[in-house]
């Protein structure tokens, strides 16, 4: 164990973990920095490196990005890599880190370690799924990657418990499930207010459509308008994380993943706001966690997402208090606060102990 923990995270910043998670360590009292490439959503962080301009521009900026890369690389002792990205492309500076007597700790996303034949397969996904067609090429590149980086990798994370299962697949252990974290004291809590209006405004905010399941949630809103059902529906696309947030203060009922099982950031930002919010949860993952029976999300499949939906706005006084029960929910499992107290846990008695 080093004198003082100095952790970089990076390089990417899905969910902002990285950037929240480098803020508070530093509340916390450890040395911590947030370094990210291009994000369009402008999420929290501390550093975004350079990139676009001309030729020119572009060249002045690479190399300056590499001399920083550098320099973090000797100025921090352990790095939080996030989604198999390192430092340097194609993870080259991965063997430097041993050597040099740094820990390198690999947390994973989403895509990065998902196992696509697994999905096809759990949640009988039609042969014209995105999955099912990438299937063999995403597997391989997959398991090529972390076959590399599991003999360099000195601890590994996921943020959610899908993840450990996708791991499996892959014939690969992983040593901790890290609860994905928010900033609940920056967040409004926006408590729905009992009312009489029949319009009942349902949000939806797919980062990628077939993989939410977006066609059996649109198709579902379609039947109920069609039974006479007043609602207004918005799919938000394209716009920043600020944006986003305005949203979730406008709808009623946020709705997520109805296709492969766990809720994601989406849907912990729109209950920290006070917003019911419906995905799909697999209790097949429950046995990975210890707090299945407080999760307060709308349990729905791409099969009975009409009824749930039809239920919900039937009963819609029932949605102020759902919405209580969520934020308080995140404020317990999922606040940065409290996740960070067990990541620095992790740092000094389980990575620096290896």
């Amino acid at each position: 164990m080093p004198k003082k923990l100095k952790v970089f995270h990076g390089l990417v910043n899905y969910g902002t973990q990285a950037g929240l998670f480098a803020r508070e360590l530093r509340n916390q009292g450890v040395d911590a920095i947030s370094v990210v490439g291009g994000d369009w959503s402008k999420r929290q962080t501390d550093v975004e490196l350079l990139h676009g301009g001309n030729l020119l521009q572009k060249i002045l900026k690479h190399t300056w990005n590499r001399m920083c890369k550098i320099y973090w690389f000797f100025r921090y002792n352990t790095f939080h890599f996030y989604f198999g990205k390192t430092l340097f492309k194609n993870q080259k500076d991965l063997p430097l880190y041993k050597y040099f007597g740094k820990k390198v700790v690999m947390e994973y996303l989403g895509n990065d370690i998902r196992h696509y034949q697994t999905l096809v397969r759990r949640y009988n996904l039609p042969e014209s799924h995105d999955f099912a067609l990438n299937m063999g090429k995403h597997d391989k590149k997959i398991a090529d990657r972390i076959e590399n980086e599991k003999k360099f990798i000195d601890y590994s994370m996921c943020c959610l418990p899908t993840h450990i299962d996708f791991a499996k697949s892959y014939n690969y252990i992983i040593d901790e499930l890290l609860p994905l974290a928010l900033n609940t004291s920056e967040i409004k809590f926006m408590p729905l207010a009992a009312t009489k209006s029949k319009t009942v405004k349902i949000l939806h905010a797919p980062t990628h459509r077939v993989f939410k399941g977006t066609q059996y949630i649109e198709k579902a809103v379609h039947n109920l308008k069609a039974e006479g059902y007043n609602i207004h529906f918005h799919i938000a696309e394209g716009i920043s994380h600020a944006q986003l947030f305005e949203q979730y203060e406008k709808c009623d009922i946020f709705i997520d993943n109805i296709s492969v099982g766990w809720y994601g950031t989406a849907s912990l930002e729109a209950m920290a706001v006070g917003r019911p919010v419906c995905a799909y949860i697999d209790e097949r993952y429950f046995r990975h966690i210890d707090y299945a029976d407080e999760i307060p999300v709308i349990n729905v499949t791409r099969e009975k997402v009409t009824d749930v939906l039809r239920d919900l706005i039937e009963n819609k006084d029932q949605l102020p208090a759902i919405g209580r029960k969520s934020r308080e929910f995140v404020e317990k499992y999922h606040d940065v606060r409290n996740v960070t107290k067990k990541l620095i846990d992790i740092y000094q008695h389980k990575v620096w102990k290896k």
